[in-house]
């Protein structure tokens, strides 16, 4: 790094709750192993509709993980030619270049696998016969594939880079005994989907406790992630036919860029937090760590005041055993992420009881996550005090990264 650029990222130290695997479809088998998901995904329609952007998925060149480990090329390169996209081994060089201690690593391969798996339409998006393929069984043996991966690239970068370990929440037993096997090979933190009731139930039900306990004690962090949500809505007639809402041509598996389900991407995750808040679960279990992640963050504050509101106004005896205000618990036991664009320094302003929630994040290496984006949030944060500054790039992340 020169002079010049580094004496332009003026934080201290710095962690990163969101980054990403970007292994194209040609080398996805060589990295994960050979999978009947990769085999098929070959014949998917989707990779003919794609367009040749950041967060493309194909490298028809297949020249590997070879792209030389510099200031631009981790701060600006973006998709599967930036370094350590592929080959996560290389992930710590990239991490020193930065001026990041560790990070968390979330699917691209893996979040294909778990679309297969759970979205009953997946052959519509994926663009093959319903009858084709068993999607199902597809996804399930990529989620796989992807947790074994995890589980080596946590152990061969001596945890610096930390892919999550996908636990499907069909039922609470099978969380449970996913959960045990991911933590057993040194698995360090855990992606749910939100977009449906885990366990068939709320996420609060007593029943799912010992998960809950489970990750609370090996202090491994229970997260969501964009890209989770669907079918959330149950129907998409809400999107459908209206120009303004037409993804861009830049919208991947992952991020459906158009203001309607930008605007709306967060209802998921903030539909399981209250859940989570107002059943005491975070009560239950003070230890328990739990992110929110590249689903925005100007939602949490106007959440935490109206759990507040109801709960005080209107419920008060019923929340009786809950001895903190919702405020409180989402304070100490939640961490979101907002987008290189947002005013950061506005919510902090507004929401000063929630400055432990908010965290940095890269998203390296998708487009969404910006260029310079230290940079960026360094200027937006000029203002702050050291200590606001420190939270926000290192401290508060803490939680989803402990040592």
């Amino acid at each position: 790094m020169n002079a010049q650029n580094a004496a332009s990222l003026t934080v201290a130290r710095t962690l990163d709750v969101d980054s990403h695997e970007m292994v194209p479809g040609e080398l996805r088998d060589e990295i994960f192993g050979p999978t009947a998901l990769v085999e098929a995904s070959r014949t998917f329609g989707i990779r003919k509709r794609q367009t040749q952007h950041g967060n493309q998925t194909s490298m028809p060149d297949r020249v590997g993980d070879v792209t030389p480990i510099d200031y631009d090329s981790v701060w600006k390169l973006k998709g599967p030619y930036a370094p350590s996209a592929i080959d996560l081994t290389r992930r710590p060089e990239v991490l020193d270049e930065m001026g990041i201690d560790r990070q968390l690593v979330y699917p691209t391969f893996g979040l294909m696998a778990l679309k297969m798996f759970m979205d009953t339409n997946a052959h519509e998006f994926f663009g093959f016969e319903p009858d084709q393929f068993d999607h199902r069984k597809l996804g399930l043996e990529g989620i796989e594939a992807h947790n074994r991966w995890a589980a080596r690239t946590t152990k061969s970068t001596s945890g610096r880079a930390r892919p999550v370990g996908m636990v499907l929440t069909e039922s609470v037993e099978g969380m449970i005994r996913q959960t045990e096997q991911l933590l057993s090979q040194g698995v360090r933190a855990l992606m749910i989907p939100a977009n449906n009731p885990p366990g068939a139930t709320s996420p609060a039900d007593a029943a799912l406790d010992p998960f809950w306990r489970m990750a609370a004690d090996a202090n491994v962090p229970v997260t969501i992630h964009l890209g989770t949500e669907f079918d959330f809505l149950a129907s998409s007639a809400w999107y459908n036919n209206v120009d303004t809402f037409n993804p861009s041509s830049k919208s991947t598996l992952e991020f459906v860029i158009e203001p309607f389900r930008a605007s709306t991407m967060h209802w998921c995750a903030e539909n399981f937090l209250t859940g989570m808040v107002l059943g005491g679960v975070f009560e239950r279990h003070p230890g328990l760590r739990f992110g929110i992640i590249e689903l925005s963050a100007s939602w949490i504050g106007p959440l935490a005041e109206r759990l507040d509101m109801w709960v005080e106004s209107q419920f008060r005896e019923r929340f009786a055993t809950l001895p903190m205000r919702p405020s409180e618990y989402i304070a100490r036991n939640v961490r979101v992420t907002p987008f290189v664009f947002e005013p950061v320094a506005r919510y902090l302003d507004r929401y000063p009881n929630l400055a432990s929630v908010y965290c940095y994040s890269t998203d390296y290496p998708h487009v969404e996550g910006g260029k310079d984006s230290k940079r960026v949030f360094s200027e937006a944060l000029r203002d702050a005090s050291a200590g606001v500054r420190d939270q926000f790039f290192y401290q508060n992340a803490t939680l989803l990264l402990p040592d």
